[in-house]
């Protein structure tokens, strides 16, 4: 019974694996930006995952910040 369980579990990584291999890289990039609650809003367009846009909003500021004091002389 045991080695039963192995080959099916076994089979149920390749078949997974093989899914994988067959993903657009658009497809893996959209799944890693969605949110992971809501992919997807009630009109059917992607939900970007909110720490993304706090992280792209945070880096924002960083480089207007950055760019402030390097452009302006005190």
């Amino acid at each position: 019974m045991k080695h039963q369980e192995q080959i099916a579990t076994v089979a149920r990584v390749r078949n997974c694996h093989a899914k994988d291999q067959e993903e657009r890289l658009v497809d893996a990039l959209q799944r890693w930006i969605e949110d992971p609650i809501k992919p997807k809003t009630d009109g059917g367009k992607l939900s970007v995952h909110p720490i993304l846009v706090l992280l792209a909003a945070m880096a924002l500021v960083a480089g207007g910040t950055f760019l402030f004091f390097s452009l302006v002389q005190l």
